[in-house]
């Protein structure tokens, strides 16, 4: 009812209406999108940081087994090599024991020696003193002497090897040199034995160790100077790397800056028997440059998928809003059908009012006019009786007119946002129009309206509507008359207007109370009314951020009956 009242009153308000549920259908399109990429992506992004987070885990655990692996193979290889050459000496030891020095028979399997294992670049026989006995490098035996003299020691009897750097007459090389003592049967030492090795070896060995473009094998010693050269430019017996890491341990993995500065993962492995330590190492950069792939392949991949998802976001919401926009119409002009048959219900107050209180006027404005026809036909008749007979039918039209403009002035209103109304003033100008059909229905009105109110937040038609639609129920519910009390007044501390409609009619039951403001329901006779007016007034008092509440009894619940229907609107 209220609802029709508007769009009654104002030309195009129900477009507007409309209008303003159009922009909720969009925000709702919108809402049906962002949930369906909230539910959709939420997982998604989360399964991707778990991927990547793993992904991290597993390559850096990958690279970290990987470069262990390397380290510990190599630095067995590598005293697998040594071991070999120790026990290619101590054959050859043997050999001379057993043969004594003679030249061309040391001189044969020394040649034997190298053509077998073309890693010797020497060999050298000292007697028990360090004489040189018999050397395969005439041009450079000076130099092995020294060197040997050096490792053995003043007694000579130390058995050990050393890496330096060995003119060879064209380059330096990296040699190492292992001497070993010549015992007999008896243990008894008749000199030593050293054989010197092409220490570059090592670099082919562990050089096919190399990782992909940064990763790297070398050998160090103790002190970190390097045994081998580096892939990336470091000198074997030149350059050094730190190894405070290392802290004595065998073998280790950690993270640190190599020799050129960079950022590596570095494990390394101490060769068994040997002061050495295999150091195997990748860039880190290189390392993470996988785990940034993974994550820029998750990126494009969930990108990807987003744009999926919002597309199909997209498709539905607009599906599931066209198919409300479609109910919402159809539901709506149910509505308003509905809704204008429950108004030409409720205007059966007001013209009921109105037919009472125009009859009389009309009634008397006949009369006199036909008395003053008759009187004018007389000729006797003066003429100041025809003039005061038109003189009362001037005032009893002007007695309708005065009913036809309250009417109007009740009627007349619109609806904007923002307006504030005095609820007094629309029950005085309801009751100028009711009233009369009241006092026929033998209904006594009693009207308690308090002054000075301030004014509530809402529109005088909406106000109008819901206080008819109340009247109206109140009166139809004394048909056999009784007392209409109107009573107003203003609750400071809950900065709110209350407005009482009570009857003292029957009551309303228990049972039907529960329905009340359910739509369509009806207590009347079929034809008599739609069951919508509470439920619209309800709807419309809440969506004014008021309240509708009912209290009533019965004759078998009290000793007086009646219903009081209670308006609540909020106040500024």
């Amino acid at each position: 009812m209220v609802y029709f009242t508007v769009a009654m009153r104002i030309p195009g308000v129900r477009n507007v209406e409309k209008g303003k549920k159009e922009m909720n259908f969009e925000r709702l399109r919108l809402l049906l999108i962002a949930a369906f990429m909230i539910v959709s992506l939420v997982p998604l992004a989360s399964l991707g940081f778990k991927v990547i987070s793993q992904g991290r885990v597993l390559i850096e655990e990958k690279a970290s087994s990987y470069l262990k692996g390397l380290s510990h193979s190599n630095a067995e290889e590598i005293r697998a090599f040594m071991s070999e050459r120790l026990n290619d000496i101590d054959s050859l030891s043997n050999i001379i024991c057993i043969f004594g020095y003679d030249k061309e028979k040391m001189e044969s399997h020394f040649e034997q020696m190298k053509e077998q294992y073309d890693s010797y670049l020497a060999f050298l026989v000292m007697d028990s003193f360090g004489a040189p006995v018999f050397s395969t490098l005439d041009s450079a035996s000076g130099q092995i002497i020294s060197r040997a003299r050096h490792l053995l020691g003043e007694n000579y009897s130390i058995k050990g090897w050393t890496v330096f750097m060995f003119d060879n007459g064209q380059a330096k090389v990296p040699a190492l040199m292992i001497c070993s003592q010549i015992r007999d049967t008896s243990q008894m030492s008749h000199g030593h034995l050293c054989a010197l090795i092409d220490f570059r070896r090592m670099d082919g060995l562990l050089h096919k160790s190399n990782i992909e473009m940064t990763g790297e094998v070398y050998l160090v010693d103790e002190t970190g100077r390097f045994l081998s050269a580096s892939r990336f430019g470091a000198k074997a017996l030149e350059d050094r790397v730190s190894m405070f890491q290392t802290k004595g341990l065998p073998q280790g993995l950690y993270e640190t800056t190599d020799y050129r500065g960079n950022r590596v993962l570095q494990a390394y492995r101490k060769v068994e028997g040997f002061p050495w330590y295999v150091m195997a190492d990748q860039d880190m950069a290189e390392i993470l440059n996988r785990i940034h792939k993974i994550g820029r392949d998750a990126l494009f991949y969930g990108l990807l998928t987003a744009l999926i998802v919002f597309c199909l976001a997209f498709l539905v919401s607009t599906g599931i809003v066209n198919i409300l926009k479609s109910k919402y119409r159809y539901e709506k002009e149910l509505e308003f059908q509905v809704i204008q048959k429950e108004k030409l219900a409720s205007l059966g107050l007001l013209t009921s009012g109105l037919a009472h209180e125009l009859n009389t006027p009309l009634a008397n404005a006949l009369l006199y006019t036909q008395i003053a026809k008759e009187e004018l036909e007389e000729p006797e008749i003066e003429l100041k009786t025809v003039q005061d007979r038109l003189s009362t039918v001037v005032a009893e039209i002007h007695q309708g007119s005065m009913i036809i403009r309250n009417l109007l002035d009740f009627s007349r209103h619109h609806r904007h946002d923002g307006d504030k109304t005095d609820v007094n003033e629309i029950l005085e100008k309801l009751m100028k129009i009711a009233g009369a059909h009241c006092e026929c229905g033998g209904i006594a009105v009693e009207m308690k309206l308090q002054k000075g109110m301030p004014k509530v937040n809402a529109d005088a038609s909406t106000i109008q509507a819901i206080l008819t639609n109340l009247v109206s129920n109140a009166v139809e519910a004394m048909p056999d008359g009784g007392s209409l009390t109107l009573k107003t007044r203003y609750v400071e501390v809950l900065k709110k207007v209350k407005i009482e409609v009570r009857d003292t009619g029957p009551g309303i039951s228990k049972q039907v109370m529960a329905k009340i403001f359910t739509p369509f329901f009806t207590t009347k006779q079929q034809g008599s009314g739609t069951g919508l007016g509470l439920f619209v007034s309800h709807q419309m008092v809440r969506k004014l951020g008021g309240d509708l509440k009912v209290v009533s009894s019965t004759a078998a619940e009290a000793v007086k009956t009646g219903t009081l229907f209670t308006v609540e609107f909020p106040v500024e």
